[in-house]
């Protein structure tokens, strides 16, 4: 007997577009991000969970609209991930999904501009750089 999947919110979605990669912290932030344009004219080859559940991309109205759906392919996303790492020299980070986002996320809070003095950093940016 299948276990049911959980409908929890995913802590990475991953949107693949060749060999590039988006990475967000949930997929109301990947539907903010991504273009309805881009959705509609094909430039996305898989958005998917870091367990590998299949998100369908559409549009309505000239937005983006995810959803997350039951379908698993946890093998597609380990080859993509892996694809990609090998594209930006980064072997195996399709054995820590998740580890690879957080590392990634935190690459670019340290490379962010302007650096704000850390009183007003703190202020502006409570919470630090997502991670999942």
């Amino acid at each position: 007997m299948s276990q049911p999947i959980s409908r929890q919110e995913p802590r990475v979605v991953f949107v693949f577009a060749g060999l590039d990669l988006n990475m967000f912290p949930s997929i109301a932030d990947a539907q903010d991000w991504l273009e309805a344009i881009d959705v509609d004219d094909g430039e996305y080859s898989a958005a998917l969970t870091e367990t590998g559940r299949v998100i369908r991309m559409g549009t309505q109205d000239e937005l983006v609209v995810l959803e997350l759906t039951d379908e698993l392919q946890p093998d597609l996303l380990r080859t993509l991930l892996r694809e990609h790492g090998q594209a930006i020299g980064q072997q195996g980070i399709e054995l820590d999904p998740v580890g690879f986002a957080n590392a990634s996320w935190m690459r670019e809070w340290e490379r962010r501009w302007p650096r704000w003095p850390r009183w007003l950093d703190k202020r502006l940016h409570q919470h630090g750089p997502v991670q999942s």
